[in-house]
């Protein structure tokens, strides 16, 4: 999950500089790439494309090719600051699904470190007065869509591998986003044309590092140590683009990182799978990559 984190900070700041270009065509070299290097790894025979738990690979595929759209769209239409924080809240949805969903155990001190990390990446972001008008709330609506996508990551993990879970992703959100890429396309340049594949690269990266994750950390946890990424971003802003480091960003990481720490020594519950089930999806994990 943390090189996950390493990634998409690496994305973003790749996104930071390329502006210019709208956020469709960005969004759909991001699943053109991952479905290239989905289907290098398939053609390999290193995994094995097969989808086992149709609908939650189904519903993973549209929620999280819906999630990416707005996000894209919700930093471009809103700004950057609380384009991402309102896209990051999935960490809280996520919570919220996991529990009627994924029946997992979130106690009262759990919920105080969301809400932390949650005010952590505010704080991170800049982020001091929070109006919400129609282009927030498109973006807000992202983070609940996003929230969904990870529990359905989650759900998927149970015995499809992360490398057909995140295919899915490409697919569907391919499918979605061709109708505004075709409406607003403006052909780029050379240089545009090698950032965006390096953008899509460093998705792909941080997708299947990230889904393969849920597995071990479930939706709560590994979401909240995904709050990790605007910390990450930052640096690298400071670091490359000269971005001051002001008193918000340190303050605000320390919040998260706290609430990261205290998650990692005090995991979420999780339901304790059946062993006959357990030992049955291990052996579906152990075919759906070696195709054996």
């Amino acid at each position: 999950m943390l090189l996950s984190s390493l990634f998409f900070s690496l994305m973003s700041a790749m996104v930071r500089g390329l502006s210019e270009v709208n956020s469709y065509t960005t969004v759909a070299m991001r699943f053109i790439v991952g479905g290239l290097v989905a289907g290098a790894l398939f053609s390999s025979g290193i995994q094995k494309l097969r989808w086992i738990n149709w609908p939650w690979i189904v519903l993973r595929g549209v929620s999280g090719g819906i999630a990416c759209i707005l996000f894209y769209w919700g930093i471009q239409h809103v700004g950057l600051s609380k384009g991402v924080l309102l896209g990051y809240t999935y960490v809280i949805f996520a919570s919220i699904f996991s529990v009627f969903i994924l029946r997992e155990q979130i106690k009262l001190p759990h919920w105080i470190a969301i809400a932390t990390a949650l005010v952590g990446a505010g704080l991170i972001c800049g982020v001091t007065n929070l109006s919400m008008g129609s282009g927030e709330m498109v973006a807000l609506l992202g983070g609940v869509i996003a929230g969904f996508a990870v529990v359905c990551v989650t759900k998927c993990r149970e015995n499809d591998s992360s490398t057909n879970i995140f295919f899915s992703q490409c697919i569907f959100g391919l499918v979605i986003v061709f109708w505004p890429v075709t409406s607003h396309w403006a052909m780029p340049t050379t240089g545009q044309w090698h950032t965006l594949v390096l953008i899509g690269v460093l998705a792909a990266g941080g997708q299947l590092s990230m889904t393969y994750a849920y597995k071990y950390t479930g939706a709560t946890q590994g979401s909240l140590l995904g709050l990790l990424t605007p910390i990450l971003g930052t640096l690298i802003g400071v670091a490359y683009f000269r971005e001051a480091l002001g008193i918000g960003f340190l303050l605000g990481a320390s919040l998260v990182l706290a609430s990261c720490c205290y998650l990692s020594l005090n995991p979420v519950g999780r339901p304790t799978p059946n062993p006959g089930v357990g030992a049955m999806a291990a052996c579906v994990e152990l075919t759906a990559q070696t195709g054996k």
